[in-house]
Formats: C-alpha cells, sequence, structure tokens
C-alpha cells in the first residue's frame, strides 16, 4: 500500500491495526470504517490508503489476535505431561479462544475477494508453520510420536476448531467437542 513505506506511514498502519484489534476484543461485530478511523485516531480514506479495504484489515487484524491467543494455547500444552491429557488440553483452549469467531469470518471473507485470499494464506501458513514448530518440540521433549505426521494433525486439527466455530455460530447443536477435537490429533506417547 502506498505510504506504508516510510516510518509515519508504518506508525499509522499500526495503530490502525491496534485499534481494530482492540474493537474486535470489545464487540462481536464488525465495526465500521467511521468506528475503526475514530479508535486511530485518523481519516477514515486512510484506512484503504494502508490496508486497501477494511475487509483486508479485518483479515489482519483477526489472524493478528488469534496467533496471540495461540500464545496460552502452547502454555496450556506444555503443562501436561501425557499425550492424551496434551491434546485434551489443546482443544479445551483451542475452542475456547475468542479470537475464534473473528477468524472464520475472515474465512468467509476470503471467499469472494482474492486480495483478502492472499492475506488469508498468509496469515494460515505463519498458523501452519508455528503450530508445527511447536508440535515438534513438545514430540521432542516427551518422546512422543504422530501417527499421521505434524503437518497433517496441524491441518487437520486447526481446520476442526474453525469448522466447530463455524457449526456453533451457526446454531447447529451438537458440534464438535473437546473430546471429538483432541482426537483429530493423532499424537502417541512411544510405546
Amino acid at each position: 500500500m502506498a505510504g506504508t513505506g516510510t516510518p509515519r506511514g508504518a506508525a499509522t498502519r499500526a495503530r490502525i491495526r491496534t485499534a481494530m484489534m482492540r474493537l474486535l476484543q470489545t464487540g462481536p461485530d464488525v465495526p465500521t470504517v467511521a468506528e475503526i478511523a475514530s479508535a486511530a485516531d485518523v481519516y477514515p480514506n486512510q484506512i484503504t490508503h494502508h490496508f486497501g479495504s477494511k475487509d483486508r484489515l479485518f483479515v489482519e487484524a483477526a489472524f493478528a489476535l488469534l496467533l496471540r491467543d495461540t500464545d496460552r494455547l502452547q502454555a496450556a500444552g506444555r503443562r501436561m505431561q501425557t499425550a492424551e491429557s496434551f491434546r485434551a488440553a489443546l482443544a479445551r483452549t483451542a475452542l475456547a479462544m475468542p479470537s475464534l469467531r473473528h477468524v472464520v469470518v475472515a474465512l468467509s471473507l476470503a471467499r469472494e475477494n482474492e486480495d483478502v485470499r492472499e492475506e488469508v494464506r498468509r496469515a494460515i501458513g505463519i498458523l501452519f508453520r508455528q503450530s508445527e514448530r511447536y508440535l515438534d518440540r513438545m514430540l521432542q521433549r516427551h518422546g512422543w510420536r504422530s501417527e499421521h505426521g505434524t503437518a497433517r494433525d496441524v491441518t487437520t486439527f486447526w481446520s476442526a476448531t474453525f469448522g466447530a466455530v463455524l457449526l456453533s455460530a451457526g446454531g447447529i447443536p451438537g458440534g464438535p467437542s473437546e473430546v471429538g477435537l483432541a482426537a483429530t490429533m493423532t499424537i502417541r506417547a512411544d510405546a
């Protein structure tokens, strides 16, 4: 985006993203451009100048919140001593992460918008790589193994997590539970 290559432009961009993240954390709705601009103390046209669209800003903010929430997810997993308790802790913690509802909206925005789709692909790539590195470290630390490989476990886990949030948001009863989500990972202790 134009104007973001300068220190001032980078600072404005960061202020807008931070304001959007705060707004997402305090309310269930997608804020308007006017609300975002007011919270960031910028003019509304600066949002499109720095992000291209409100949707792209939304995607960046939603995934930034999710990546922040994964710190809590990783901490929960680190405290577990068995593969079973590890899987259960990840599932329970993931389903409680407040950022997930925004990420599910971001994923749906990508369906119709190529620019947003590229941002979603980038953000999902970061999420998956960080998750795989974490999972690899935990397997090595505990001597556990993944029957299908960490890349597949990560993809399946996050896909099921997003699906569970989508089902819940749609009012569908009996969506994936913590137990069902934990079962998507093939982490086992070596016998």
